[in-house]
């Protein structure tokens, strides 16, 4: 592997195109070789610096080998809102460390730049998930931050992006007024409140919302439909399928990808059928996501079947558990008896 300084010095040679195989080098980095970088990095400029970072988000989210965190972390404090903001990005994979949560919500509290505070809304949003459904991380530690994102939403001064953004990391919690937030949310005039709202429904994954899913799916707006599509995935809405079929037709290729993995998750016959009439179609690309998404349908109804069986297996062994645990204690008292009776004698 190229030294640090090799690829320190094709970063600050910025008359060349940036390499995209040399900025792998930048993974798993040590605290010194990080060091290296830092001295350099304010040295490049702002153009370079984004166009580095973006790359990178790019390359965490599509390789599981990659560890870019020392890299991403040292950019949350760049100068640049739009060095930050790909910052937050590129840290998504991160959803336990108590630290970057309480960096994430100074950011949102405190960054002066609207989408910075957005996406440290966005990031926020992952601990409240594995907080309030996971329950891996304690409720205590990311109430601040449920109470920060519920003002933000409420203050009618804030930003639209700050607070639909605030909406939807809401939508991973539990909170009593959730559904008001959310229907109130579906009013709003701007449409992209709204589809936050569609994206916040389908977090909650209650059937409540499936009425205005469904609308959403008929949406003219492709961004609208694409939410709506996620959102029926994740609520499992059975009527949905005939339109999720019809939007796989229809071609727009993020709504394509999203509406094959809903079949999956709803599941059913009708989307069995649809999703194997795909993976033995003409169009690779759709063949190998329909594959992909009866793979986890198949996963989901053996867990279905798996569940029952291990359900009625706990309550046998429950069953027995007492009987023996009763047997013993009859035994217990015979014996006790006995030796009171000898006692007595003696």
């Amino acid at each position: 592997m190229p030294s640090v300084e090799a690829l320190l010095a094709h970063l600050k040679d910025e008359a060349t195109p940036l390499s995209i195989p040399r900025l792998y080098w930048l993974s798993d980095l040590s605290e010194e070789e990080l060091e290296q970088v830092a001295r350099v990095w304010l040295t490049l400029s702002t153009a370079r610096r984004r166009a580095i970072m973006s790359h990178l988000v790019d390359i965490s989210e599509e390789s599981t080998e990659v560890d870019f965190g020392r890299i991403f972390r040292m950019a949350l404090s760049d100068p640049d809102p739009e060095v930050r903001a790909l910052a937050i990005d590129g840290l998504w994979y991160e959803d336990q460390d108590l630290q970057l949560m309480r960096r994430f919500f100074e950011l949102f509290e405190k960054d002066p730049s609207v989408e910075v505070r957005a996406r440290a809304a966005l990031g926020l949003g992952r601990y409240l998930f594995n907080a309030c459904i996971m329950e891996q991380i304690p409720l205590s530690a990311v109430r601040p931050a449920i109470e920060a994102l519920r003002q933000a939403f409420y203050n009618p001064e804030e930003s639209l992006e700050v607070r639909r953004r605030a909406l939807e990391a809401l939508g991973n919690t539990l909170e009593p007024d959730l559904p008001l937030m959310i229907a109130r949310a579906y009013e709003d005039p701007d449409e992209r409140m709204r589809m936050s709202a569609v994206f916040a429904m389908g977090r909650t994954g209650e059937e409540r919302w499936a009425p205005y899913v469904m609308e959403a799916l008929r949406s003219p707006s492709p961004a609208m439909r694409y939410e709506a599509v996620v959102a029926a995935g994740e609520i499992g809405i059975r009527e949905a399928v005939p339109l999720l079929a019809r939007l796989i037709e229809e071609g727009d290729a993020e709504i394509q990808e999203a509406a094959i993995w809903a079949l999956g998750e709803i599941g059913g016959p009708r989307a069995r059928e649809i999703l194997e009439e795909l993976a033995e179609g003409e169009d690779e690309d759709l063949a190998a996501l329909a594959e992909e998404a009866l793979e986890e349908l198949n996963l989901m109804e053996e867990a279905e079947t798996f569940l029952p069986l291990l359900e009625m297996d706990l309550e046998s062994d429950a069953a027995e558990a007492e009987a023996w645990q009763a047997l013993w204690e009859e035994e217990g008292e015979e014996e006790g008896g006995e030796d009171d009776e000898e006692g007595r004698r003696d």
